[in-house]
């Protein structure tokens, strides 16, 4: 089950940064200020609770049924995106990021808090903000100069989202059978 919950976040976060090629160059900005300023909010937080508390939460049945909702919702938001650049409909959906983007990497930064022992919270907090922050500029350059075609990038996040469906279905069949 963590094995599927690491992956549908790598899935998450290869979205949000193919999604943000597509965003102009201080929009990228704002997304990635935003990300950063919300991992240096979520991460002390984290610190505060127990590992097994914050697991508890994510791998509840509930939880996970309540989670694999989302990701529907929001892969056919992204899907819709992939068909309404070509059909040019529903332009408001160029600005949506992919939500899920934000807690998907505060859990992976909180699993890497986790695994570390003796660090200082405050320091791994500014560093993690400071992490994100760069691997999304950089990441969402990197993508647009290494797919430079937009249809490539639209059929890549196209492809993103169906995996996204199919782990989305795998991981609610393991927790409820």
């Amino acid at each position: 089950m963590e094995i599927l919950f690491a992956l549908i976040t790598v899935l998450l976060l290869l979205s949000f940064l193919l999604k943000s090629t597509f965003l102009p160059r201080w929009g990228v900005g704002v997304a990635a200020l935003l990300m950063a300023l919300t991992v240096r909010l979520v991460i002390p937080f984290l610190a505060s609770q127990p590992a097994e508390t914050v697991n508890g939460w994510i791998f509840s049945p509930d939880r996970v049924l309540d989670i694999a909702v989302c990701i529907v919702l929001e892969a056919l938001l992204m899907m819709a995106f992939c068909f309404s650049r070509t059909l040019s409909r529903f332009r408001f959906l160029r600005w949506y990021p992919g939500l899920l983007a934000f807690p998907a990497v505060c859990w992976a930064w909180g699993q890497l808090l986790y695994s570390s022992a003796g660090i200082h919270f405050t320091r791994f907090a500014i560093w993690a903000a400071l992490g994100t922050l760069v691997v999304v500029l950089v990441g969402s350059w990197g993508l647009r100069r290494l797919l430079p075609e937009e249809d490539i990038r639209l059929e890549g996040l196209f492809l993103i989202q169906l995996f996204l469906l199919l782990l989305t279905i795998a991981a609610t069949g393991a927790i409820t059978f």
